[in-house]
């Protein structure tokens, strides 16, 4: 495989130094994960080498723009810094040390794992696949609306929240034998601070003396604490980095991440902030705010909030399922939004597609159906928002 003197105009350095994977044996080189494979029957080194992983490379070094990777390409076009950019911030010298040089080959520098679909919340945001806490809620919709979707070429009733796989915890110690060229390693979930088999690997790799070089990443709901144990594995890596998912402030935090307690999650927030002190390594704390067409009109007080609490925040925008996508809402409610929020990449996205009536249908669909199972309102959480919506509501 050729790579070129210099990375084309599109090119992403993924591919060449990160993995992505899951606890259900899928396969990816993006955190978004673009081109999943079900690589399950394979080890870890022949996922690294597999057909697929290298034609994706091989679209990049011919300068293409691969169809798998379209969410970096839709946030480019809203004017987002895409995660195919924020590589290269984070690694700018790897297309040059570590691609161009051949180390690649070897094995990834930075490794994303889904540690599972255990997770103690049901975000308005999120699904089955995500979290196992929508079980019940989701075979209620399937029961109560005859809910019906395709799974392994059936139809059958089925919705996005109930799991087609029972949870199950991811194997890390697997992952030993390409570690080698690992300098940061990704946690998701699932929540993934409810996962106890990573301290396997994590031991690991501080008795083989590598953790001094890792960089370890959470993304975590605010509603849990790291264990003692954890804390003390933590310490011996090089960095810590925590993205606290906020998406909204009291009452609002409480619907969209359901079941969770804004007094019990913002109490957790100062205590992770803490851990800047206590911890006894580098530890760099950010917020994680999910951005959709539940919570944008209220997103600017969010994001101020965030940032004079929490410091940097990541926007992270909703585009699965439609229907949650900022962009699919109507033009006079979007002009309504344009002339009350300040907040950038929220405007952007307002503008990358034009308004779908089906999805907004659906939109209001759904929010009537887990107002009802949950007994919230959306009415009431959002009640300045809602006013612009009422004559469609019904």
């Amino acid at each position: 495989m050729q790579i070129p003197e210099t990375p084309p105009e599109h090119f992403c350095i993924a591919p060449f130094q990160s993995i992505r994977q899951n606890a259900y044996g899928r396969n990816s080189p993006c955190a978004f994960g673009a081109g999943e494979w079900h690589h399950g029957n394979l080890t870890p080194i022949e996922r690294w080498n597999s057909t697929e992983l290298n034609q994706l490379r091989q679209e990049f070094i011919d300068g293409k723009k691969p169809s798998a990777c379209q969410r970096c390409w839709d946030e480019e076009a809203a004017g987002k810094r895409s995660l195919r950019q924020r590589q290269y911030d984070y690694f700018p010298r790897d297309y040059q040390d570590f691609i161009q040089t051949g180390h690649w080959q070897s094995g990834p520098k930075t490794a994303v794992f889904k540690t599972s679909n255990v997770c103690n919340l049901a975000c308005r945001s999120c699904a089955g696949w995500d979290s196992n806490s929508y079980t019940k809620e989701g075979q209620y919709y399937a029961d109560v609306y005859n809910t019906q979707a395709e799974v392994q070429g059936k139809i059958v009733k089925h919705n996005r929240f109930i799991p087609l796989l029972q949870p199950k915890h991811m194997d890390f110690m697997q992952y030993k034998d390409i570690a080698a060229n690992l300098e940061k390693i990704d946690f998701f979930g699932g929540e993934p601070l409810l996962n106890t088999t990573q301290l396997d690997l994590l031991e690991y790799l501080t008795e083989q003396g590598l953790s001094n070089k890792i960089t370890l990443f959470y993304s975590t709901n605010c509603t849990n604490r790291p264990t003692e144990r954890l804390k003390r594995a933590w310490s011996k890596f090089k960095r810590i980095e925590l993205s606290l998912s906020i998406d909204g402030l009291g009452p609002q935090f409480e619907y969209l991440r359901y079941p969770g307690v804004w007094s019990e999650a913002e109490a957790n927030i100062h205590h992770f902030l803490e851990l800047k002190n206590t911890l006894g390594c580098d530890v760099y704390i950010m917020a994680g705010l999910t951005i959709s067409a539940m919570n944008c009109y209220d997103i600017d007080p969010i994001h101020t909030w965030l940032k004079e609490t929490i410091g940097d925040v990541y926007n992270n925008m909703v585009q699965s399922p439609g229907y949650l996508a900022v962009h699919m809402l109507p033009e006079d409610v979007k002009t309504a939004i344009r002339a009350k929020i300040q907040h950038k990449e929220t405007l952007g996205y307002l503008d990358i597609a034009t308004s779908n009536s089906v999805q907004f249908n659906e939109f209001i669909t759904w929010m009537k159906r887990q107002d009802l199972y949950r007994k919230q309102s959306f009415e009431q959480t959002f009640p300045e928002y809602f006013e612009l919506l009422r004559k469609y509501w019904n």
